[in-house]
């Protein structure tokens, strides 16, 4: 059956062609779980079929302090985007790389369009609340930049919900995006530190460690004007999350403010 929603997917990840299969796969050997997707554009609209209003927040994270590799990963994503309309690009840095060539890259890639900052710290090797990285995440602040934060790791200690939790302190005027319902494989911990707080969380991949029933209650507690619909393409498939999230129970509003009108406040779309 054919779905007119409108729908903003906060949490996509697509690459070239030509790398997209073994990018993803080096995901799923991370976490030792199955992909629904082979990581490419084509991919990510077959895994949208049925939904007729949706778009893709598309992101990945630079993997290396190498402001050459960050360019070429940016221009990747923001290409894209300026090729289709239904992709919302994030742009992203690593810490260690050079602090006027960090921004330079954030100042480029937000006149080029960019909505946003991605940012896995579990795989760029660094802990979310370093202090070299705060000082960039101010920068993102100043360019009204919101950062997507890989959020909990029950095998690494880079992005706690704890950690993440001292950046709200530490800067009240950042648009902190807490991915996975703000603590994936760690829900307790993200419950005791950020559910409640004012960051911004998405649904993605939280249905792999809970059922809908404690989700729903999180998202409660939460408040339902600071979660978005995400599903971590090419892990899980847009539809498929989607049809997951239908089934916990959300009011018509509720879905509303999940699946898209959230999302056009954070992003500014």
């Amino acid at each position: 059956m054919s779905i007119t929603r409108e729908i903003i997917d906060v949490h996509t990840h697509v690459w070239p062609d030509k790398i997209a299969v073994r990018a993803a796969d080096n995901i799923v050997n991370y976490y030792s779980i199955a992909r629904q997707g082979n990581g490419s554009i084509d991919g990510i609209f077959k895994g949208a079929e049925g939904l007729d209003n949706v778009r893709f927040v598309i992101s990945s994270a630079t993997l290396r302090p190498d402001t050459a590799h960050a360019r070429v990963g940016n221009d990747f994503l923001i290409s894209t985007a300026q090729a289709d309309n239904r992709f919302i690009p994030l742009c992203s840095f690593h810490p260690a790389m050079p602090f006027d060539e960090a921004v330079s890259e954030l100042e480029r890639c937000k006149e080029l369009g960019a909505k946003g900052i991605k940012i896995h710290s579990d795989f760029q090797r660094f802990y979310v609340d370093d202090a070299n990285a705060v000082e960039l995440y101010k920068e993102a602040a100043r360019l009204k930049l919101p950062i997507l934060f890989h959020a909990g790791d029950k095998n690494t200690d880079f992005s706690t919900p704890k950690r993440i939790y001292r950046l709200i302190e530490k800067l009240p005027e950042l648009t902190i995006i807490a991915a996975h319902m703000c603590g994936y494989s760690v829900w307790d911990e993200a419950e005791e530190y950020l559910i409640g707080t004012p960051v911004y969380t998405d649904t993605s991949e939280a249905l792999l460690g809970m059922d809908g029933k404690r989700l729903y209650k999180l998202i409660e507690k939460h408040g339902i004007e600071k979660v978005m619909f995400g599903s971590d393409y090419p892990l899980w498939s847009t539809r498929f999350a989607f049809d997951q999230i239908e089934e916990i129970g959300l009011s018509e509003q509720e879905k509303a403010l999940i699946y898209s009108e959230n999302a056009k406040k954070v992003f500014d779309l």
